[in-house]
């Protein structure tokens, strides 16, 4: 199987040699539908528009509206307004509601960044009697680009005290995360208690294989060493995730409890099958269904969400989502000029694309930093220095790589499956 895997990779990876010029699109609106079991019909109620800024690559407006009765009309819902520093890096983003003809503020995210532009702190408010109120804060702290501890802030009477912290271990030489620890805080004695803890490990091609939680025992000050569930993950010869398997520790052996189960055309993730674990009759039962459709350039067009009618046995519809893209910018996929000026130079090289475990940049010059953002702007990972990202643990969808190179940034859109 390793072998017709790396020669696939060598035919996709000269297929993209073959098209050099592609474009770049991005979201330009959703149309969402739900359906009504009344007269088996799609019912359109809900439209999102998005307006992009920062040479196209950030989300700056996010307009949600609804339907207006049946008077065919569309009427604002709420907004969301975003702004970013001058690294692209969203600092702050504010929904407003739609209220007797006005918008109003509703609520606020804020971030902050080190020097070397992770995420310090998050900052969650909502807006009452015209005052901004923090309502939640998560402060991290890093050991090099890999955050070390993560704290948890809520709002108790007047002020935000701690609530829960979350401490990370990784890998030296690969900063794959390897464990994280569940503690929360008791502030009459100041004292941090431990609660669970995660252990991760990973396949032979670094894809995350088995996620494992365990106890924390007060009364012996240690972790239990069975664990209480587990989450394992399953790849085809592509390396695709092909199913997450959750199962709880019962009467002293793991059982199944829930099933996620993906399918891809053509690189593609085009439906996700969430199932239940029926004791009673040793078998997974159908709980609810995604079906995604593509379009050439692999935009995801279609989303369609069901649930199983176990009556009929067979899947009935929930909501439908259609989104529309617009062309960004004209890119060139293997020879791209990292200079404003027509400069050939140099180029950079990402691939593969679309990828389920790995980024691998090819460029003549250092790379300081690559970051990844999912299409709302938010950070996802950062690395510095590396020319290979492990992006197993990452969702599947559409994301941005910013990479920076002395005094050059490119920004390149990629698909995870």
């Amino acid at each position: 199987m390793k072998k017709h895997y790396s020669i696939f990779c060598i035919l996709f990876f000269l297929s993209i040699q073959q098209h050099t010029a592609q474009t770049e699109f991005r979201r330009d609106s959703i149309h969402i539908f739900s359906w009504s079991n009344a007269d088996d019909s799609w019912s359109h109620n809900t439209r999102e528009l998005y307006t992009f800024d920062y040479e196209g690559t950030k989300e700056t407006n996010l307009l949600r509206l609804i339907a207006n009765g049946g008077t065919g009309n569309w009427v604002n819902f709420y907004q969301f307004n975003k702004d970013y520093n001058t690294l692209n890096n969203i600092t702050e983003s504010i929904q407003q509601n739609w209220n007797s003809g006005a918008w109003s503020n509703s609520a606020r995210d804020t971030h902050t960044y080190n020097a070397q532009h992770n995420e310090t702190v998050f900052l969650y408010a909502i807006r009452v009697n015209d005052i901004w109120r923090s309502q939640r804060r998560e402060t991290k702290i890093y050991d090099g680009n890999n955050v070390a501890a993560k704290t948890i802030e809520e709002l108790d009477g007047s002020s935000l005290v701690p609530e829960d912290r979350y401490l990370y271990e990784y890998e030296i030489a690969s900063d794959r995360l390897t464990q994280e620890i569940e503690q929360i805080y008791f502030e009459d004695v100041d004292f941090w208690l431990n609660v669970e803890k995660k252990e991760y490990s990973y396949t032979s091609f670094g894809a995350l294989q088995k996620v494992e939680e365990f106890g924390f025992n007060g009364g012996q000050n240690n972790f239990n060493t069975n664990g209480t569930e587990q989450t394992l993950y399953t790849y085809n010869a592509l390396q695709q995730l092909t199913e997450r398997t959750r199962q709880l520790r019962i009467s002293g052996t793991y059982r199944n409890f829930e099933r996620f189960v993906y399918t891809y055309t053509l690189g593609n993730q085009t439906e996700l099958i969430i199932q239940e674990w029926v004791t009673a009759d040793n078998i997974w039962r159908n709980q609810f269904r995604q079906l995604r459709t593509f379009d050439a350039d692999n935009n995801e067009i279609e989303l369609i969400y069901q649930a199983w009618n176990s009556d009929i046995d067979d899947w009935r519809n929930l909501s439908r989502t259609v989104s529309f893209w617009i062309a960004a910018a004209a890119f060139d996929a293997t020879t791209l000029s990292i200079n404003a000026i027509n400069d050939d130079s140099y180029s950079v090289v990402v691939y593969p694309n679309p990828t389920a475990n790995y980024i691998n940049i090819n460029t003549s010059i250092p790379v300081h930093s690559v970051t990844l953002y999912n299409l709302q702007g938010k950070q996802i990972l950062k690395t510095k220095g590396k020319t290979k990202i492990d992006i197993g643990h990452v969702a599947a969808g559409m994301y941005l790589v910013k990479i920076h190179m002395d005094n050059s940034i490119l920004t390149k859109k990629i698909r995870i499956n």
